[in-house]
Order: structure tokens, then sequence, then C-alpha cells
């Protein structure tokens, strides 16, 4: 609010409409347009994420802009089309064949998946991503995917069976990732709208969605088994348990080439939570096995200031380190630099 809005008066009751009057008028300033923030933010690269059968007419028309100087990317979110839980299910899937014209089948399945993927690929895209309650994956036979495929689309998977589905799709995707070059990312560990009532009066994303303990090692064993080593996959994993840092992301990174600790996100964006972070993994994994600081936010105009918060808290954490004698001061201002700006390059094929 200071910086974008020139407010420097705390919030209360007594001047809320004062100050959401004054933030109306900025808003109404051309300055204030996404085109003019996104230079005045010095932003380099923004992606969305995007629904699989998106035509991506709006990216397209935005690469095409002479005007229009930055670098806006889609991201594949094939959620809803791998999860036989996720309301509408059946009808995407028959929606996604058809579009693609593969048969309803597994394997006419995995070809439209593959298909819409290569469009995502063409215009831009670096990464897939992916939100999963558990990170569970494993390797079906095709006679057993088929089976559940059939059972899916018509909604008469029970519990087990929908997590045995789950996890071959998202182990099908790292397998795709390997072959079209996609950055994997693994959002896990959140049950979302855990309040019924609230949701059923406001619906999702309305404060509700609580971490849950998360295990990687032993959900994670047979993708990384089949392609923790492929060359050039990417897998960045996200948490928001955070005692799994140091137990699990960090020693898992350590090892396979192909696996990055995501930046803190969500419930642990905070400074303290920063620095625990930073604790809980470097001593294991290093600074260069970490996706570098990537916002993740719905508000456009907090990505200054989230960047600034990492910022802030990666210098502290390294300043303790070269005060105690464990790394020099030119070091430790390379790896702030590289934090930023070379790491996130890297991880994210930019």
């Amino acid at each position: 609010m200071r910086t974008l809005f020139d407010i420097a008066d705390e919030p209360s009751a007594d001047n809320a409409d004062v100050l959401y009057d004054a933030i109306s008028r900025k808003l109404a300033e051309p300055s204030f347009r996404p085109r003019a923030l996104f230079d005045r933010f010095r932003i380099e690269v923004l992606a969305t994420t995007d629904d699989p059968l998106d035509d991506l007419a709006a990216h397209a028309a935005l690469a095409a802009d002479p005007g229009f100087g930055g670098r806006v990317l889609p991201t594949f979110r094939p959620d809803a089309y791998l999860d036989p839980d996720a309301a509408g299910f059946g009808e995407r899937v028959r929606r996604l064949v058809e579009t693609t014209g593969q048969a309803t089948s597994f394997a006419g399945y995995l070809k439209a998946l593959r298909e819409r993927r290569a469009h995502f690929v063409a215009h831009g895209a670096v990464s897939a991503d992916h939100g999963v309650l558990e990170p569970y994956t494993t390797d079906l036979d095709p006679a057993a995917a088929q089976d559940l495929f059939a059972h899916a689309i018509d909604h008469r998977l029970d519990a087990r069976a929908a997590r045995e589905f789950r996890g071959h799709m998202l182990f099908q995707m790292a397998k795709m990732s390997v072959d079209d070059g996609l950055v994997m990312t693994i959002h896990a560990g959140v049950r979302r709208n855990h309040h019924r009532p609230t949701f059923d009066a406001f619906g999702p994303d309305t404060g509700h969605d609580i971490p849950v303990r998360t295990d990687y090692t032993e959900n994670l064993r047979p993708l990384l088994e089949a392609f923790g080593t492929a060359p050039g996959l990417h897998i960045v994993l996200f948490t928001v348990d955070e005692t799994s840092f140091s137990r699990e992301i960090a020693p898992l990174a350590g090892f396979y080439p192909s696996l990055y600790i995501g930046a803190p996100w969500w419930f642990l964006d905070a400074p303290d939570a920063i620095l625990r972070f930073r604790s809980a993994v470097t001593e294991t994994a290093g600074f260069y096995r970490s996706s570098g600081f990537i916002d993740d936010t719905r508000a456009f105009l907090s990505i200054p200031a989230r960047h600034d918060v990492s910022r802030r808290m990666d210098a502290s954490f390294l300043a303790r380190l070269v005060v105690e004698g464990r790394i020099s001061p030119p070091t430790a201002r390379r790896i702030a630099r590289d934090l930023v700006d070379a790491i996130p390059r890297e991880v994210f094929k930019l």
C-alpha cells in the first residue's frame, strides 16, 4: 500500500472508506493498467495456468502484438482431466478425446493429452502444473489402466481405485514430460475446501484450504525410479507441509538430478517460514537444487512485494552464513543474484 498507492496510514475501521476510495482512484489511472504495471515491475516472464482444452487465442494475440514486449506463457494444468473424483471428470474426458479425434479408450485418452500438451508447447509453454492431495504414483499395465479408465469416465470407481488411477496418471505425466520437455511442477498436501458450509455459501478459494501431512519418499518412488535420472527432465516439488523439507524433499533433490525444491508458497511464504525453509534444505541440498524464487499469486499487485520479501529473507540467511565464516561475501552475492535470476531460468528452461 505504501509503495504502490502512497498510503502510509495504517488501515482501521475509521479510515477504511477513505483508503478504499484512494485505492480506487489510483486503479483508474493509466499507470495502473496491467501492461504499465508489467513494465513497472520489470517482469520478464509471467505464466498463467490454463485448461488443457483452452485454444490459447489470448496468448497468441499477445505474442503477436508489436506493442507488447513482455513474455506471457501458458501452463498446462490438467488436474480436472486426471482426477476421477473431480466434478465432471467423465464429461471433460469425453470432450477431450472428441476434440482431438481420438478413441474413447485409455490409449486414446493418452494420445489426446499428448496432443494438447504439444499445442501448449507450440504456444510457448515451458511447464505443466499438477495440484494433488498426495503425490502418489504407480505404474499400471495397459489392461489394468484401461479397466480403471472405463470405470472412471462412468463415475464407477471406489476410493482405492480412484487413487490408483490418479497415481498412474501422475506417472504418465512424468513420462510425457520426458518426451516433450515440459517442466513438471507438483503442488501437494492441501485439503481443499475444508469447511463445507463455507464452500456451499461462498465457493472455493475462500480461506479454508488446510495443509495435510505429505509423504514424498515412498509415493514418488515409482516415478523417480523410472524417470528420476532421465536427461532433461525437471520436476519441481512444492509443499505446504514444511516438516517434509528436511526429512524428504531435500534428500530426494540431493540425489535425483531431475528433482528441484520448489520455493515456499501459500502458508509458507511468510518471513520466518522462508528462513526455516532455507535452514531445512540448504545443508542437505544446497542452494542450486532449489527452484530459486518464483511467485505464485492471484494478486498481480502483490508480485513485487512477494519478491521483495523473498530477497530480503535470502539476504538475511546468506548474511548469517557470511558472519559465521561459512561462505565468503563474493559467494553470498553470487548466490543472492542466482536465486532470483539464473536458477529460475535454468530450472524452468527459460
